[in-house]
C-alpha cells in the first residue's frame, strides 16, 4: 500500500470551484443573455407564478436548438435565509427566442431577482 502512495505523490487533487452567478438587473440585460446564450449557460429567475410555491423558479437553458423553460417550486428557508429549488417540474421548450419572451415576461417577478450562470 505504501508503493501506490508513493507513486501518486506527485499527483494534485484540484478540488472543484463552485460555478459562479453574476446578478441580471434589468429586463434588457436578460432578454440580451438569453439571444446570445450558449449550451454551457443558463439563466435563474425568481418567478410570479401562483401555482408554484415561493412564485417558483425559472430555468433557462438552450441544449440545443431550441430553449428551455424548467419551473419548479421555489422553497423558503427562513433559518438560512435562502431558497432551494423544490418539486413540482414543469418543462417547456421554445423554438425562437422571440417565443420564449413572449412566455417569461408573464412569469417574472417584480422587481427582477434573476441570475447568469
Amino acid at each position: 500500500m505504501k508503493n501506490q502512495e508513493d507513486k501518486h505523490e506527485h499527483l494534485q487533487v484540484k478540488k472543484s470551484v463552485p460555478y459562479s452567478e453574476k446578478r441580471i438587473n434589468n429586463l434588457e440585460d436578460l432578454a440580451l443573455l438569453i439571444q446570445a446564450m450558449d449550451q454551457d449557460e443558463g439563466v435563474r429567475i425568481h418567478g410570479d407564478i401562483q401555482r408554484f410555491k415561493g412564485g417558483g423558479f425559472i430555468f433557462i437553458t438552450k441544449p440545443d436548438d431550441r430553449y428551455c423553460l424548467n419551473i419548479v417550486d421555489r422553497i423558503y428557508d427562513s433559518t438560512t435565509n435562502t431558497s432551494a429549488v423544490g418539486g413540482n417540474d414543469e418543462w417547456i421548450y421554445f423554438h425562437n427566442f422571440e417565443k420564449v419572451w413572449e412566455r417569461l415576461k408573464n412569469l417574472i417577478l417584480n422587481p427582477l431577482e434573476a441570475y447568469a450562470y
